[in-house]
């Protein structure tokens, strides 16, 4: 009973750990700020629209 009991709490405090790993990973990472950045609209690049 105890094993489980240790297992739950590694897999408990493991998943802690990951949830705030990518909380912050998020705020950093915010795709929103290219926009500040680069504020053109996205362009969609077919074949057909590179002329070469």
């Amino acid at each position: 009973m105890m094993g489980i009991a240790a297992f739950l709490g590694l897999v408990v405090v493991l998943g802690m750990i990951g949830g705030v790993l990518i909380y912050f990973l998020r705020q950093t990472l915010n795709t929103e700020d290219s926009r500040k950045i680069d504020p053109y609209e996205e362009q969609d690049f077919n074949k057909k629209d590179l002329h070469l």
